[in-house]
């Protein structure tokens, strides 16, 4: 980790409770690992959660893209390294999972937005949050795409889902990693190294909150021209575009894009 880049590290190790049924982690379980080393760098940096509710606002995830050498098992030691990066009118954040032996086995890259309690509405990163970024700062993951391509398959596969209060977080929205899920949901896995993808990019368009009625859908899709050719070896010649939706508008709530082997 560079020095300069206001950096954060967590560790602890994988419980059960967070392995499927391949005997790995989850990616809900990832997503949770990130989120939870995000919010204690913020705390350090003077942008956290709480500092933000006092002034009527809150983070929200815009946007996410995970890259994964291998998921980990049940008791590993892990530590995950985390940091502010360049911003916008987003806040970028990056992050690196290392095992025990010190090799990075997934990275990631991230979006944030601020929104306003009182109304819900998405608003610039006030300036004095904008201050506390590293003025040099280091590179995140990048995203895959510049806007990842709408699901238009005719032939897609698709699960029926059902919002609950326990798939919401401290903002009353469905947390952002309970989508990781959902999104995966659908696919048919086809042995161990199908089961996990290589590479995810999830966009999150609207919130969703409880009793609401939601249709996760996928479909194989050739790679997006603009993607990165290192991520499209041999190991990873397929990609599914996905995408969830709400019955009761059929508004699009997230969107996202899965490599696999």
């Amino acid at each position: 980790m560079a020095a300069n880049d206001n950096g954060y590290e967590m560790r602890f190790s994988v419980r059960y409770g967070e392995i499927g049924f391949n005997n790995l982690a989850t990616f809900s379980a990832l997503g949770n690992w990130l989120q939870e080393a995000a919010g204690l760098s913020a705390d350090t940096l003077g942008f956290g959660e709480d500092i933000l509710w006092q002034r009527g606002l809150t983070w929200i995830l815009a946007r996410l893209v995970l890259r994964v050498k291998r998921m980990p098992h049940a008791g590993e030691e892990l530590c995950v390294r985390t940091w502010p990066s360049r911003h916008d009118r987003f806040g970028y954040r990056g992050y690196e999972l290392f095992d025990a032996s010190g090799d990075c086995i997934a990275s990631s890259g991230s979006a944030w937005m601020v929104m306003r309690l009182a109304d819900r509405q998405p608003m610039p990163v006030p300036q004095d949050v904008a201050d506390a970024f590293p003025r040099n700062p280091r590179d995140c993951d990048a995203f895959t795409c510049r806007a990842i391509p709408r699901l238009r398959a005719e032939q897609t596969e698709a699960a029926l889902l059902r919002v609950r209060r326990d798939d919401l977080d401290i903002n009353g929205h469905v947390n952002n990693t309970r989508y990781l899920a959902w999104l995966l949901e659908p696919v048919q896995a086809d042995g161990d190294d199908r089961a996990t993808p290589l590479l995810m990019d999830v966009t999150f368009r609207a919130e969703c909150f409880p009793q609401e009625e939601l249709e996760s859908a996928c479909a194989l899709a050739p790679a997006p021209a603009e993607a990165p050719g290192e991520i499209f070896g041999a190991e990873a010649s397929r990609c599914r575009l996905h995408s969830i939706r709400r019955l009761g508008d059929d508004a699009e709530v997230c969107r996202a894009l899965t490599l696999w082997r």
